[in-house]
């Protein structure tokens, strides 16, 4: 799998419809592993806009590893009831040679996943579709906004 066309593919094509039987055709598992991320201090986050701000400079700061990376991360919730969540896919089987580069990659807990699971292959979808709610720790949040690193 050549990451440039999955970027291409996922920017110009439907995501459930076109992108993803793409991603999940073309997903070589010896190169690539797939990452959830967990933000650890969600009980600080306020506001939703706010949140998605922290988003937004975690992913700036990913910038010398955008040639190996591709994901999104989403707030979850309302104001000061909200998650944030993603999911990567990132050349290689170690998560921390990707994020490390981020000064606040330790903010974030990392989980990999296992494309053989119907769950994890679900929780992919989820996450890049932004079309469904999350549930963490038993309760529902609803997608209320998100960024993509490509």
């Amino acid at each position: 799998m050549i990451l440039d066309d999955w970027k291409r593919k996922y920017s110009n094509e439907e995501t459930r419809e076109v992108a993803l039987p793409w991603f999940w055709e073309h997903y070589n598992p010896s190169e690539y592993s797939l990452w959830r991320i967990d933000y650890k201090y969600n009980d600080e986050l306020t506001q939703i806009f706010m949140t998605s701000n922290l988003i937004g400079g975690f992913f700036a700061r990913l910038e010398a590893s955008r040639k190996y990376i591709f994901g999104s991360a989403s707030v979850y919730g309302k104001a000061n009831d909200s998650v944030i969540i993603g999911a990567f896919v990132i050349r290689g089987q170690e998560a921390l040679a990707a994020f490390d580069v981020a000064p606040y990659y330790e903010s974030y807990e990392f989980t990999k996943l296992d494309p053989t699971k119907a769950a994890d292959k679900e929780f992919i979808g989820d996450q890049w579709s932004w079309d469904k709610p999350a549930t963490v720790k038993g309760k529902t949040y609803e997608w209320a906004d998100g960024k993509v690193f490509k």
